[in-house]
């Protein structure tokens, strides 16, 4: 990537800018090194292309802000035809082990992965949670070669889900499954310091460190001490995930009578930097506690039904105020890397029989989730979710003239009801072509797609320990019931929440 083309006129096309609930209209953009000069009239547009370095013509298409993605596992999307029938708790067993076979051929292969398939998808940036924090430098030199805005969030926690959860399972077996996360408040502190040193600058100019606690739950109060000392020391943001399942919440409830947000309220550490995945199992004014200290809320609506986990509320959210982001979460629960099929599956949530329509989310309602929220959760909200001069000159173009496109008219509405990866034909962040005519320019593709297919048939065969992992089933078969039965189960969705009222 460079920036031998300076002055980029994107011509022809139809703009949405973002900015209000207005049709797109014909015209373009001209950006000039990493920054939008001017969103162009139709008149303008020719004196524009007169005085730049290149001409992008995008006849039939839309001109948009791109999306970001606003919580991921990257190290997941090797896992891909693995475990994908299991609940939260019992899945993250699995996940781990699989996790031991890791290397930095991995941690490359899987990051290479991942900003191919989001490339493909419009996607311009994404929140990295990353469990694999052995392999730190090469996941973070390897972000910076994908040219993709990345909120790097790398895992610590020091408390285990069964001991949190008092989940009664084999020690023996869990004695195996150790994860490779940062246990010691010094190891969390010496890499991050490490890691502040060096996001932001030079190659590292597109990441973004974060903070990244893998629940608050899982971290002692030393933990969260250090936690909120590094969020002002080092003034970096966090993601964490918070409040997934409904033995969570219990557990939670039951240590902190008024709650898990409550407590992180009391403790300091929900501010506009945070942005939290997740959420299905917020209590009674836990959204207005989100909204008032600007947390990013990220829905990940694929994962969420595939874990069985629960069912956001999202009129709640955002009626409450919650800044709302999307995600797909980890290959091997949320599918594809593909912020179109979030964005309708988002839509398509709280659509009951009988419920006031007047309610439902609509898409362009999503579609801003997936763009201006998402850079929130990522740290970069001043970036993403707008085209207008002088800003940074992030955008995608979609070719309405493709299937299943090609009978809709150009809207917000049409993009995301309709679009998927075939409509997306360029991808531009900073003023540099991460994808143009439908190749992606950052790194070799072919050469990615092929060294993530034997780092992943390597995962999987060193995940043979997994067998033993099935003794594991019963018991926890027994406690899940237990937890379930306690709380009863919601009306609306069938899910336990006796206790949990909905807003």
């Amino acid at each position: 990537m460079g920036h031998a083309t300076r002055r980029i006129c994107i011509a022809g096309g139809a703009v949405w800018t973002g900015e209000n609930d207005r049709a797109p209209v014909p015209g373009g953009v001209l950006i000039d090194g990493d920054r939008i000069a001017a969103v162009l009239a139709p008149h303008e547009v020719e004196a524009a292309a007169a005085t730049a370095d290149a001409v992008l013509y995008v006849q039939g298409s839309l001109i948009a802000p791109p999306l970001y993605d606003g919580h991921v596992h990257s190290s997941s999307t090797l896992l891909r035809g693995t475990e994908n029938s299991l609940p939260l708790e019992l899945w993250s067993y699995y996940a781990t082990s699989y996790g031991r076979g890791f290397s930095d051929r991995c941690a490359k292969a899987a990051i290479l992965l991942t900003a191919a398939e989001m490339i493909r998808n419009g996607i311009a940036g994404y929140v990295d949670h990353y469990p694999q924090v052995g392999f730190l430098d090469t996941a973070f030199e390897t972000h910076a070669r994908t040219g993709m805005r990345i909120g790097f969030a790398p895992f610590f926690q020091d408390v285990a889900d069964h001991d949190f959860l008092d989940i009664p399972l084999p020690r023996d077996v869990l004695a195996e499954l150790a994860p490779r996360v940062m246990r010691t408040p010094d190891q969390v502190r010496a890499s991050f310091v490490d890691l502040a040193a060096r996001a932001g600058r030079g190659e590292a100019s597109r990441i973004s460190l974060l903070l990244g606690p893998n629940g608050p739950q899982r971290c002692s109060p030393d933990m969260i001490a250090l936690w909120r000392r590094l969020q002002d020391e080092l003034g970096l943001g966090a993601h964490t995930h918070l409040l997934e399942t409904l033995p969570q919440a219990a557990a939670s409830r039951a240590k902190w009578p008024g709650g898990l947000v409550s407590e992180m309220e009391r403790q300091g550490l929900l501010t506009a930097k945070l942005s939290v995945a997740h959420g299905l199992w917020l209590e009674d004014g836990d959204h207005r506690r989100l909204a008032r200290h600007g947390v990013t809320l990220v829905h990940n609506p694929a994962s969420n039904r595939m874990l069985g986990s629960g069912r956001l509320n999202l009129r709640a959210c955002l009626d409450a105020g919650v800044k709302l982001a999307l995600g797909t979460d980890c290959s091997n629960t949320g599918g594809r890397h593909d912020l179109f099929e979030a964005m309708r599956l988002a839509v398509m949530s709280g659509r009951e029989p009988g419920s006031d329509h007047d309610t439902w989310l609509r898409p362009v309602e999503a579609f801003r989730a997936a763009t201006a929220g998402g850079a929130g959760a990522l740290g970069v909200d001043h970036v993403g979710g707008r085209l207008a001069p002088g800003a940074a000159a992030d955008l995608m173009v979609l070719n309405f003239r493709r299937e299943p496109l090609t009978v809709a008219p150009i809207s917000i509405e049409s993009l995301v009801m309709h679009a998927d990866a075939r409509a997306v034909t360029a991808l531009m962040v900073g003023g540099e072509w991460l994808m143009r005519h439908g190749r992606i320019e950052s790194f070799d593709e072919d050469d990615a797609l092929l060294e993530a297919a034997a780092c992943a048939e390597q995962l999987r065969e060193l995940g043979a320990f997994n067998d033993d992992l099935k003794a594991l089933h019963a018991p926890f078969g027994a406690w899940q019931k237990r937890v379930f039965d306690a709380w009863g189960r919601c009306p609306a969705c069938g899910a336990a929440a006796r206790g949990f009222k909905a807003e």
